[in-house]
């Protein structure tokens, strides 16, 4: 990657939107396949969860970076971004999934920003597509498509920002419970989000990280 391309932070546009404050308790470190993860937990005032984590490879030849952006407070779908450099590759993945109650969150924002983007067909099928809320970005690139990816998924992330502050107010509680379905499918069905992290801490480690730190959806 180039020394000048600017770093992929997609805190500072939540940040611009939401007064961010660390979970205590909550950061991560651990190695799982090859690679050294460190992942920190966020409430965000008004919002929800918001859950960040990067990895790098031992090698220097892979970096990778998520964030999960968990609405309790206003009715906005969950929310999760990856960005993947490895070895001279680009990969942007960002996906809704379902936790609405109502109908309230508008996708305006987010079509328009998804329209200037060279999506990519899924290569398969997945368990959790029936919870998948479009419009999305897939793209895969090389080394040369980096700075443009990084400012796809800036523009992507604010447009979800700005159709969730417009969307109403809910039930924490009751959001909380709705938006498990998915992450606590990731955790039973298994996966190439889950099954390293198992194999590396096992199963009881993985489940709290997973439902405290990366989704904030609490115990099952």
């Amino acid at each position: 990657m180039s020394g000048t391309r600017a770093p992929f932070n997609p805190l500072d546009a939540i940040a611009s939107a939401y007064e961010l404050g660390e979970k205590p308790g909550l950061q991560r470190e651990f190695k799982a396949s090859g690679m050294r993860f460190s992942a920190v937990a966020y409430e965000a005032a008004g919002f929800g969860h918001v859950g960040v984590m990067s990895a790098h490879g031992m090698l220097g030849l892979m970096k990778m970076e998520t964030v999960v952006l968990n609405p309790f407070v206003v009715d906005a779908p969950l929310f999760s971004l990856d960005r993947i450099h490895a070895f001279g590759r680009e990969v942007l993945v960002a996906e809704m999934y379902d936790s609405l109650l109502g109908s309230s969150f508008c996708t305006d924002p987010m079509e328009a920003a998804a329209a200037q983007c060279p999506n990519v067909p899924k290569d398969k099928d997945y368990w959790y597509d029936y919870l998948v809320v479009q419009p999305g970005l897939n793209l895969k690139g090389k080394r040369r498509d980096a700075e443009a990816f990084d400012g796809w998924s800036q523009a992507f992330l604010r447009a979800y920002l700005e159709a969730a502050a417009k969307a109403n107010p809910c039930d924490p509680e009751e959001k909380r419970r709705k938006a498990s379905v998915y992450s606590e499918g990731l955790l039973s069905n298994g996966g190439p989000a889950t099954d390293p992290v198992k194999k590396a801490m096992g199963v009881e480690w993985t489940e709290d990280f997973f439902r405290n730190v990366l989704f904030g959806c609490g115990p099952a």
